[in-house]
């Protein structure tokens, strides 16, 4: 059927493992069936030893979404997940660098939700620091939703990001066509893949 990768999410099913368990259970069940390379998704757990279970699982790349970047953003848009403060974003993305490699950990931020250019390429920087691949993608407004009539993104707000986020995934060594499986790897929901590939100005 052509597939290549594959995404495993959990939403936040508990707040303690916070969907690890499940995607070591899923994923162990998805390789035993066929040699797929699959992203898990989930919250930092409680517990950095998640990290080693979820790649001996069969887990080969992880996604933590940060979402927002700055305190502020998070707290307005999504209270329960900002719950989890950035500083254990931080410990959980350096733990998980350590398991699952460089590149290998990556973190969806949602251009357009309030953070400035700046604020997320600031943060972009400190993540791909840390090996982590910071996928940065436009919010969309979903009908039916809280954030049905929260405004998208224009075209130069994204090319003001993405543009020098490539120079600094560049810079860090970081590509998507590297990443093992998930969202980054698909790129479908941003242009950043198409930026990476662009000749330096």
């Amino acid at each position: 059927d052509g597939v290549k990768h594959m995404v495993m999410t959990t939403g936040t099913p508990n707040a303690t493992d916070r969907g690890a368990q499940i995607l070591c259970e899923s994923a162990f069940a998805v390789k035993a069936a066929v040699d797929l390379p699959i992203q898990g998704q989930c919250e930092p757990p409680d517990d950095d030893a998640w990290f080693r279970r979820m790649r001996d699982a069969g887990v080969d790349s992880l996604g933590m979404h940060l979402e927002a970047v700055t305190p502020a953003v998070r707290a307005r848009i999504m209270p329960g997940k900002a719950s989890v403060p950035l500083k254990r974003y931080f410990s959980a993305f350096e733990a998980a660098v350590a398991v699952f490699g460089p590149g290998q950990v990556s973190t969806y931020i949602l251009a357009g939700l309030g953070d400035t250019p700046e604020a997320i390429l600031a943060m972009s920087e400190r993540l791909v620091d840390m090996g982590v691949y910071p996928f940065v993608v436009p919010f969309v407004p979903v009908t039916g939703t809280p954030l049905e009539d929260h405004p998208a993104p224009d075209a130069a707000f994204m090319r003001a990001v993405l543009a020098p986020l490539a120079g600094i995934l560049e810079r860090g060594n970081l590509r998507a066509a590297e990443i093992k499986a998930g969202c980054g790897r698909c790129g479908a929901c941003s242009t950043l893949s198409t930026y990476e590939k662009r000749p330096a100005p």
